[in-house]
């Protein structure tokens, strides 16, 4: 039998033992997990060597009824159903680059009860579940650094306090300081964003908090709109950048895998998608003879990140509408192909 499997049946077999105080035949585990009952009988003697106090009294024909001790409910380690402790393993793993921070504490200190009160023989025996489960990510920023500067944003955003920042503008390459009316905190893709009002910009922006220096409160208050939603607000950005223009439509042809890849997930909530036969040749000009097709439309007020995730499906990916943007993405792909030619190519 599978390692996992029996992992996974001793979980149980606790929940089941939990939730039944009054005592559970050995017949009826057997049954329930469709095993023998010798090796019900093997899990419990695993169980009681890893320290959970299963113990079985017997009625008057003898019958015994396994069960935890009548004050486990109230003295003892809880024990959690399989799905909620995935569940915790995977919050944990999502929130991971936040660990150190204050907004990780809750998920830190409830994990820290749950291991402390259970025994931890039980604990090494069933880490083996994390064996089943991982979440992949590439690269991590490290916001235990900042563990202070994020708990001053939130604090301030919480208040309606303005915030006096000094953060490094990657892009433009300088670093200068500023006021922020902070309207709230976004967890996007790993990493952490202050969005508020600039003082200096005298306009809404997003910050980088791995790009925020140093971070103080003041004691000035400010209005948030009241008709400002942080979600709502980056409903026509395609991640974490967004313009204060009006969406526009794009139209975009995926072909091959690509066609496949966009097919099998939405990608943005605005996104609609066409097999060729559903559209007429009026409405997208520009025709493709190969039939693993699919055209999608996004309403986009930002197309910068959009164009990076474009530029990933290389040949697979087509601009359609509007001009001004098939226009910019066919120079930068004309410029990638001049990088990669060969020495002393023509340009």
């Amino acid at each position: 039998m599978a390692r996992g499997s029996q992992l996974v049946r001793q979980w149980n077999l606790l929940l089941a033992l939990q939730t039944r105080g009054d005592g559970i035949p050995l017949r009826e585990l057997a049954d329930r997990f469709d095993v023998s009952e010798r090796t019900i009988q093997r899990d419990f003697e695993t169980l009681q060597e890893l320290g959970f106090p299963i113990e079985h009294e017997a009625d008057e024909q003898g019958k015994r009824f396994w069960r935890m001790p009548h004050d486990f409910f109230r003295q003892g380690p809880f024990v959690i159903s399989l799905t909620e402790a995935i569940s915790l393993h995977l919050a944990e793993e999502f929130l991971c680059p936040l660990a150190g921070t204050h907004l990780a504490e809750g998920l830190d200190t409830l994990l820290a009860k749950i291991r402390k009160i259970l025994p931890d023989p039980a604990m090494r025996h069933f880490a083996r579940l994390d064996e089943i489960l991982i979440v992949r990510r590439t690269g991590k920023t490290n916001y235990a650094a900042k563990a202070h500067i994020v708990r001053v944003l939130e604090l301030c955003a919480r208040e309606r306090l303005t915030v006096e920042i000094s953060y490094h503008a990657l892009w433009r390459g300088e670093q200068y300081a500023t006021r922020v009316d902070p309207y709230g905190l976004v967890f996007y893709e790993g990493d952490l964003f202050l969005v508020g009002r600039s003082h200096r910009a005298d306009a809404l922006r997003v910050f980088k908090v791995a790009r925020i220096h140093e971070a103080n409160h003041t004691n000035d208050r400010f209005d948030r709109p009241d008709e400002f939603d942080l979600e709502a607000h980056f409903r026509t950005s395609f991640g974490i950048v967004r313009s204060q223009g009006d969406a526009i439509e794009i139209a975009v042809r995926f072909t091959g895998t690509g066609a496949a890849l966009v097919g099998e997930r939405k990608w943005h909530e605005s996104q609609r998608l066409y097999e060729p036969d559903e559209v007429s040749a009026t409405l997208f000009e520009i025709q493709s003879p190969e039939t693993d097709t699919l055209i999608a439309t996004f309403r986009l007020s930002d197309v910068t990140e959009f164009k990076r995730w474009i530029l990933g499906f290389g040949c697979a990916a087509e601009i359609l509408r509007p001009d001004w943007l098939r226009s910019e993405m066919a120079t930068e792909l004309a410029a990638a192909a001049r990088r990669y030619a060969p020495p002393g190519a023509s340009a």
